[in-house]
């Protein structure tokens, strides 16, 4: 499977397990953190994929921690609803995305009170995607960049 054309494609692209590494600078563009771990995407309807993340976090000025996500990915014809999947926030809408090309583009920024969280994703081949997160705010200045990886032994 090569990178998705449709949302259908899209759906099949995620569906998987796949491994990442993140990065996460601060508002003064210094490395704050890395992360690495796996992820899956579930089918959980057929139209809803879950997202399970878990990993390590290595703060540059401490130690390791342990951390898991979810979200819930729901495919229409216009693209992909994120929402919150674990947490106090489960089952709230996080971002929604149209599929641009080799991209998912936000159509909507996230806030979560006074800061803004906004996302795209750039398909770079049948194995490999990215996720960049902006976070900008009078609380939080923040850039992620999340490289995702199909593990060796797993399905393209």
């Amino acid at each position: 499977m090569g990178i998705p054309g449709d949302t259908a494609g899209l759906q099949r692209f995620f569906d998987g397990a796949w491994v990442f590494s993140r990065s996460i600078w601060g508002a003064d563009a210094q490395l704050q953190a890395q992360a690495s771990g796996e992820c899956d995407f579930t089918q959980v309807a057929p139209d809803l994929l879950r997202y399970c993340e878990q990993g390590t976090l290595q703060m540059m000025q401490g130690r390791p921690i342990a951390f898991t996500r979810q979200f819930d990915y729901r495919f229409d014809a216009d693209g992909v609803m994120v929402s919150f999947a674990d947490g106090e926030r489960i089952g709230q809408p996080y971002q929604r995305y149209a599929l641009d090309g080799n991209q998912l583009a936000p159509v909507a920024e996230h806030l979560c009170g006074a800061d803004c969280y906004t996302a795209s994703y750039l398909f770079e081949s049948a194995r490999q995607f990215q996720l960049q997160t902006w976070i900008r705010g009078p609380h939080k200045q923040s850039r992620l960049l999340t490289t995702y990886q199909r593990p060796s032994a797993s399905r393209a």
